[in-house]
C-alpha cells in the first residue's frame, strides 16, 4: 500500500522480519552468533514462493511485468520464512514485440552480474524469459548456498558463474555424485537427493542459453 504525509508519498511493505535471502545463504556457520541453517523444506518453500510471485507478475497482471533485477538480495523473508520479491525499481512491462513485430531491445542494459540472461546481456532483448533465467540462478543458490558469482580457486582465472558450474556438473559422468558435492554443505545430507536432482534439472532449464527453451 501507500500513504501520503505532508505532501510526500510513501510505499508501505509488510515487515520482513528475517531480512533478505542472501544473508541466510552467505553467513558463516563457524561464527558464534551465526544464523540457523535453512533446511531443505524451507528452501523448497522459498523457491515455490518466488515462483508464485513471478507467475503473478507474468500471468495475472495486464500487461505482464518483467522484474529485471531478480536476485537473492531482493528476496525477503517474513517471520515464517515466506519469501517475497522486493525492489521493483527496474520493472518494465512485457510488451515483447514492437509495432513492426520485432523483439523489443534496449541499449541500456542494467542488472546484476550472474543473473543476466545472455540475450539481454549481449543484445538487450527484454522478455519474461529474463526473469525465468534469474529464477534458475536463485534455485542454484538455494541448492548450493553459493552466490551467483563466486571467486575461482585459481586466482589467475575469472570468477565462477554459478549456472556455468552447474552445467559442468551435469556434463560429467557421475552427475548425482557431483551434485552432492555441489549442494550446500551446511545442510549435511539432510535432503532428498532425488528431489535435489529434479530441482537442479529445473534450474538448468531456466538458465538455458536459448530463451525459447526456458
Amino acid at each position: 500500500g501507500y500513504c501520503i504525509h505532508e505532501g510526500n508519498t510513501y510505499l508501505i511493505y509488510e515487515f520482513a522480519e528475517k531480512e533478505s535471502l542472501d544473508i541466510w545463504l552467505s553467513h558463516d556457520q563457524s561464527e558464534e552468533n551465526s544464523l540457523p541453517v535453512l533446511g531443505w523444506r524451507q528452501r523448497v518453500q522459498i523457491a515455490c514462493n518466488i515462483a508464485d510471485a513471478l507467475n503473478y507478475l507474468h500471468s495475472y497482471v495486464n500487461p505482464p511485468y518483467i522484474h529485471k533485477n531478480l536476485k537473492s538480495s531482493n528476496i525477503v523473508l517474513d517471520a515464517n520464512y515466506k519469501a517475497k520479491i522486493t525492489n521493483f525499481g527496474l520493472v518494465r512491462t512485457a510488451e515483447n514485440r514492437s509495432e513492426n513485430g520485432e523483439l523489443r531491445v534496449t541499449q541500456h542494459v542494467i542488472g546484476t552480474h550472474g543473473y543476466l540472461a545472455p540475450e539481454y546481456l549481449e543484445h538487450g532483448v527484454m522478455t519474461l524469459k529474463l526473469d525465468v533465467f534469474a529464477f534458475g540462478v536463485l534455485l542454484l543458490e538455494l541448492l548450493s548456498g553459493k552466490p551467483a558469482v563466486f571467486p575461482s580457486e585459481n586466482k589467475r582465472t575469472a570468477d565462477n558463474l554459478l549456472f556455468m558450474v552447474m552445467r559442468k556438473v551435469f556434463e560429467g559422468e557421475n552427475v548425482r555424485e557431483e551434485l552432492m558435492g555441489f549442494m550446500d554443505s551446511n545442510m549435511g545430507n539432510e535432503y532428498p537427493l532425488d528431489l535435489a536432482y529434479s530441482m537442479a534439472q529445473l534450474a538448468l532449464k531456466c538458465v538455458d542459453q536459448d530463451m525459447n527453451s526456458r
